[in-house]
């Protein structure tokens, strides 16, 4: 997990329209929980080459939350919103995991969930947060 902190939205926090774009459980990611913004070509890339089917088309920038590497099935991640904040990006996304007792598949998973926002949207931001359902810091990322 990131430095733990939490962050309630200001004042000046406006929602942020975003599209679907792909989610997976098989990014083929061994590290641990990540948000990319795909403001640039290499992050770009970085986001399609670990999300199949993950596209970006003119005017629109990808954002990738991933939840790093699992021991079974069961795992998920889904953004849930997006908030722009001065010059950050502030993610918010629901992490599932299996329940007590849940019958699960025995095999490494790594969700992933992608969706895109509109460059403008994007423009100028410096850095992107995420945050987990109960307003936990699980990832920070420079944008630029």
């Amino acid at each position: 997990m990131g430095s733990g902190g939490t962050v309630s939205p200001s004042p000046s926090a406006r929602s942020v329209a975003f599209t679907e774009v792909a989610a997976t459980s098989q990014t083929g990611d061994d590290s641990g929980p990540d948000l990319i913004v795909g403001t640039t070509d290499a992050s770009r890339a970085k986001i399609t080459q670990r999300v199949p089917g993950a596209t970006s088309s003119a005017g629109r920038v990808l954002v990738g939350a991933f939840q790093g590497q699992q021991n079974t099935g069961g795992y998920s991640v889904q953004i849930t919103a997006i908030e722009r904040s001065g010059d950050q990006l502030i993610v918010r996304a629901t992490f599932g995991v299996p329940g007590p007792g849940a019958m699960v598949t025995q095999v490494l998973t790594s969700p992933a969930h992608v969706v895109s926002i509109a460059a403008v949207d994007a423009a100028g931001a410096r850095e992107a947060v995420l945050f987990d359902q109960t307003g936990a810091e699980v990832a920070r990322t420079k944008t630029t």
